[in-house]
Formats: C-alpha cells, structure tokens, sequence
C-alpha cells in the first residue's frame, strides 16, 4: 500500500515540475520507507515513465466520461494501467484495491474510485491484448507508443533515420535497461569475485572494462563502489569516454572537460590517461559538487580542476590540448534508462538546443591547442543534434577536419552519421544510445 501511494504522490509532484527520482528520495527518507515498498514505488514510476502515451491511450478507450479528471485521478488509471499490465510480481488485484482505497482518502478524488475500479478491471480483462496489437503493429505511431518514443518527435526520427531503421530502433527501445560497470585499473577480478560473493548474477562485456549485471542497481548498493573499485556506467559512455586515451598525445596532457556533469566520464578519462590533468566546467553547482565527490571517490581530485559557470563564458587555466563537449541534448538515446526526460522535451526546447551545441563546439574549436582534439559527444539520436552541428560549424573551420580512426569501434550497433561521426544505438540492455565526433585542430 505505501509503494503505491509514493508511485502517485511522486508521479504528481512530477507534473508539478520536480524529477521522480528525487521526489522519490526526499519521501522515502521523509516517511522511513521499507526497501519493499521503496521498489514498488519506483517500479511503478518507471513503468509509468516509459510507455506513459501507451498507457494513456488504453485507458481512454474504457474511460467513457468527458468529464475532467484531477491530477491524482489520471495518474491512478496509469498506474493502475501500466502496473497491471507489465509489473511479473505483484497481484493485480491488490494493486487495483491499493489505487482505490488511495483515491479514497483523498476528498478532491474519492468520488471517482468507483470509475477508476471498473477501467482497471477493463484494463485486467482486455488489457494484454491491446499492448499485444500494439506490439505487433505495422503503424509506425503504434510502434512508437508501444517502444516508449513520443509520437510527436517522428518527423526528428524520420530526418535522422530511414523507415525500416526506424522500426529497428522501436525494438531497440523495448529492451529492459540493466546495469553495467567499468572496473577501476586493475580491479577488475576483485570485483567479480566480490560480485560473485554477494550473489549479483554478472556477465563479461565486450568491452575490456565494463562487466554486465543482469539487472539494475543503485550504485552505493554496488559492492566495492564506495572503495573505488567500479563506476556505474553504460557501454556507451565506456567507448566514446576511452577515444580521449586512444588520441591523447603521449605523456601529460591537459584536457577541458566544457560539460562535466557529475564527473562520470571526466574519472575515466583521468584513469586511463595516467599523468595528464583535467579541467572541468560546469553550470550546475549540484552537478559540480557531484563531479567532486566523484572524483575523490576514485581518488583523482588531485589531477582536476573544478570551475562552477557557463562553458561559453569560463576561461581555462591552460590552452587544452584536448577538449571534450558532452553536449546539453534531448537525451533521447537514454529514454530506455531514464524515460522522464522525453516527457519534458518540446520542439522549442529542441531548437533551443541545438542551438547552444552549436555555440558550444564553434568555443572548443576556439579554445584548443594546434595540433589539439576535439571530441564531440551526446546521448541524443536526432541528426540535428549530431551530424548537423558539425556540418554548420566544420566549414568554418579550415585548420580542422574530422578523424576517420574511429572505425575500429564500429560493430553491430554502429552507425556512421551521415556524413559525419558514429552513432551507437541501444541495442542490448547494457547499451544506451551515444554520437560522438573528433575533430583534429591542424
């Protein structure tokens, strides 16, 4: 009962504007919620998250009043909807009876537990066999919805990719996420060994780094992370973060990092670049402040440099004989891992975008060093963000020119851009989808 309660409490504060996960945190350190209830909350929250136009669209077709239902309503017929129709471990008739008694306490709602009760038992008797049709749809807007992928991005999808790659990538969006981990320099069979002793099935990757957990967790729940020993991070990220010690000069490099994030990548790249040195900026303080502990985690503060602002602003210590853009974007190509984020983009929020990538690579093709490397990446899959930032910014340019040495990284989910940079599609549940560009400053 109180997993359902925080699955709606936090689904409706995140209509007001906050992230699930942190509303979901802040109650459940709040209310001192049971690990159980904890994980029924955040189950139902991302079953919610992901397909949420799919669940929308079967509980319309049982929902026979115009009337305009509360906040609080909608989101129990999609809880309720999505919950019974993809949650494995969990009786849908207490679910049902949970979203009702939580209507009921509520006085703006109760009028309408009724009405919720009886399209909840039309979802559990025709439920399955509508995602089914979806499943199987020949209609790309049913693909869509059934994969998760907001139908209104489609034109973004359809100037990127062609139609029979389009149905691929709904497949691809299907997939379940699990956790990967890239072991820290030699760490990498002491960590198995403590994987194997708490009893987390893992499986080797095909990248040298990363080991496959099969399924997701939270990374202080990871045995050896607050050691040092591993990071949390997806395939992707592994590849595209390794291109920096594949073409960094031999020796100490300095390396700017313009969008740090938390730190995630900026720690490998010190890792595998041993003697070299990074500065990192970055326009969230909370964000930076996480690149710190992070990087203390690993035991690397010594060799970064932390710069709170706005990366078209700041100026480095040093002329940057490396610069790495890990772009602002729709983060489409990790909607599988974090869903939440698609239901916030809006075309003006995409050109916006794409707009600030653009300034942000013509300011690192600025600010690197002759003779320097520019790599630009993002988790997006939409050509504007990607091939076409370059496309706008590399004419302008004539002592740069992209690098071709890329391709021994190219594999099964490898796409080159068109004509620019490679794509790497999500493709398995360790994978999230990334573009990245190099750029050679003659």
């Amino acid at each position: 009962m109180r997993g359902i309660e925080a699955a709606l409490k936090v689904l409706t504060s995140g209509s007001e504007g906050k992230f699930s996960s942190e509303s979901l945190r802040i109650l459940a350190d709040r209310e001192k919620m049971k690990p159980s209830d904890i994980s029924l909350a955040s189950s139902l929250v991302y079953i919610v998250m992901r397909r949420k136009e799919l669940w929308q669209k079967i509980s319309a077709d049982y929902l026979r009043s115009q009337e305009k239902l509360p906040p609080l309503v909608n989101m129990a017929v999609l809880v309720g909807t999505g919950g019974l129709l993809e949650l494995r471990r969990f009786s849908g008739g207490v679910l049902v009876n949970g979203i009702v008694e939580c209507l009921r306490r509520d006085k703006s709602s109760a009028k309408y537990s009724g009405l919720v009760n009886a399209v909840l038992h039309k979802v559990i008797e025709n439920g399955a066999g509508t995602v089914e049709k979806f499943c199987k749809s020949s209609s790309l807007d049913g693909r869509a919805m059934f994969a998760g992928i907001p139908v209104w991005t489609l034109p973004a999808w359809s100037r990127t990719w062609t139609r029979p790659e389009l149905h691929a990538l709904c497949e691809m969006m299907g997939l379940p996420s699990y956790s990967c981990l890239r072991a820290s320099p030699g760490k990498r069979e002491e960590l198995a060994a403590m994987l194997d002793a708490q009893g987390l099935r893992h499986t080797d990757s095909d990248i040298s780094p990363a080991i496959r957990l099969n399924e997701s967790v939270l990374p202080a729940k990871v045995p050896g992370f607050n050691e040092g020993l591993c990071t949390v991070q997806s395939e992707g990220s592994i590849l595209t973060a390794s291109i920096v010690s594949k073409f960094h000069k031999s020796g100490p490099t300095r390396i700017l990092d313009m969008c740090s994030g938390r730190g995630v990548k900026s720690a490998q790249i010190l890792q595998e670049c041993p003697g070299s040195r990074i500065e990192c900026w970055e326009i969230s303080e909370g964000r930076l402040k996480s690149a710190g502990r992070e990087l203390e985690r690993l035991n690397l503060s010594g060799r970064a440099t932390l710069k709170p602002g706005s990366a078209l602003s700041l100026t480095p210590d040093d002329e940057p004989e490396f610069v790495v853009i890990d772009a602002p974007c729709s983060c489409s190509g990790t909607w599988n891992r974090k869903p939440e984020s698609k239901w916030r983009l809006t075309w003006d929020k995409l050109d916006s975008l794409v707009i600030t990538q653009k300034k942000l690579l013509e300011r690192a093709v600025n600010l690197c060093k002759p003779g320097g490397h520019v790599l630009y990446i993002t988790c997006s899959l939409f050509k504007q963000e990607n091939e076409s930032v370059i496309a706008e910014i590399l004419p302008g340019h004539p002592e740069c020119a992209e690098v071709s040495g890329l391709v021994e990284w190219r594999g099964e989910f490898f796409r080159r851009g068109k004509p620019y940079g490679w794509y790497i599609m999500p493709g398995n549940p360790w994978l999230d989808g990334f573009y990245c560009s190099l750029i050679l400053k003659r």
